[in-house]
């Protein structure tokens, strides 16, 4: 397909994304469909790690143009007989969020935006699933890719990290990227990290100048580690990073306050069989970090979500579902790990 100067094709467009893992082509490349992990390796993973890895929070378009309106053409991928979510893509004009904008079929307009030459970045949707086809300036103003040439950070993690709650600009991981000046590739992914071992890979061989994991409410979630499997996972997680990247900073955050799971079990099975409450996730993590520390490895911090998001801030109402914070807090998270963490 050709591409004028203020229409950018499906290719195009994909040379322009950051924050993405790799990219699904339509068999006539008309359109590209985002993904937060290898294709090719997809039947490796289990399907409720799958099915997260195919929204793309975190993914941008980014573009320098003069246009005062563009067009996103995309349209959102609702899987058949599951529940049906709002797409929204945010709007960034030279750095800082302006609007938020839902994406129908015919894509997405952003019009209104001011004269002369800026910076565009297009933040795709949470959720659902994007299939991209293009941009376009609709008068006619040309486009040029924008790379991001700020630090890499990859942040692996939950639903918090995700960015359930939040649009796309609103989530923790990309109000502290603003504010820390970060290339940020968001591995969030809604209920699945469960340190699984070909994640742990993709993160050791994905370059990064800093990584960040938010780890722990899951694994208590769905009780799938135990006290004796859980700290073993750790260790192999950072192990593996470690044996690729053995210098660049790593923070692991420990789960925000969690309510009645910071002292009770999760599915009620006896700890007698190793279940774990999240006050003792937390705490575990917090020990397999000091002793990395101990032993050399003084590039590895820790971070106890509380500061994140602490019962104070539980009680004030900004955890709706119990679990989940609402957007303004997940920007106030960002921010309070901005502060916490902007020195590492």
């Amino acid at each position: 397909m050709n591409v004028s100067p203020d229409a950018w094709d499906a290719a195009a467009t994909v040379r322009a994304l950051e924050g993405v893992i790799d990219v699904e082509w339509a068999h006539d490349q008309r359109w590209a469909m985002p993904w937060r992990l290898p294709v090719a390796d997809l039947e490796l993973h289990h399907r409720d790690l799958v099915l997260p890895a195919m929204c793309p929070s975190g993914v941008r378009v980014r573009l320098r143009t003069a246009s005062t309106r563009i067009l996103l053409d995309a349209e959102s991928v609702q899987l058949q007989g599951g529940p049906v979510f709002e797409a929204r893509c945010d709007l960034c004009v030279d750095g800082e969020p302006v609007r938020s904008t839902a994406l129908g079929v015919a894509g997405a307009v952003f019009g209104g935006l001011p004269p002369g030459r800026k910076d565009i970045e297009i933040a795709l949707p949470i959720l659902p699933a994007v299939r991209l086809r293009g941009v376009r300036a609709l008068d006619g103003a040309s486009l040029h890719p924008l790379p991001d040439q700020r630090p890499r950070w990859t942040v692996y993690g939950s639903s918090i990290s995700h960015g359930y709650r939040a649009t796309p600009t609103q989530t923790w991981p990309a109000t502290a990227a603003r504010l820390l000046g970060r290339n940020l590739t968001n591995l969030g992914y809604g209920g699945a990290c469960l340190l699984d071992p070909l994640v742990g890979r993709m993160l050791a061989n994905r370059p990064s100048e800093f990584i960040t994991l938010e780890l722990g409410i899951n694994v208590y979630n769905s009780a799938a580690l135990r006290e004796r499997t859980f700290l073993p996972a750790v260790h192999g997680l950072l192990a593996e990073i470690r044996s690729r990247q053995p210098g660049v900073p790593v923070a692991v955050v420990g789960p925000v306050f969690g309510g009645w799971r910071e002292s009770e079990l999760a599915d009620g099975m006896s700890e007698a069989f190793g279940d774990l409450t999240l006050s003792a996730l937390r705490e575990q993590l917090h020990d397999a970090v000091e002793l990395r520390r101990k032993r050399g490895d003084t590039a590895l911090t820790w971070v106890d979500g509380r500061d994140l998001c602490s019962g104070a801030d539980a009680a004030r109402g900004v955890l709706p579902d119990g679990l989940h914070p609402d957007a303004d807090h997940q920007q106030e998270m960002g921010r309070r790990y901005a502060d916490l963490c902007g020195v590492l």
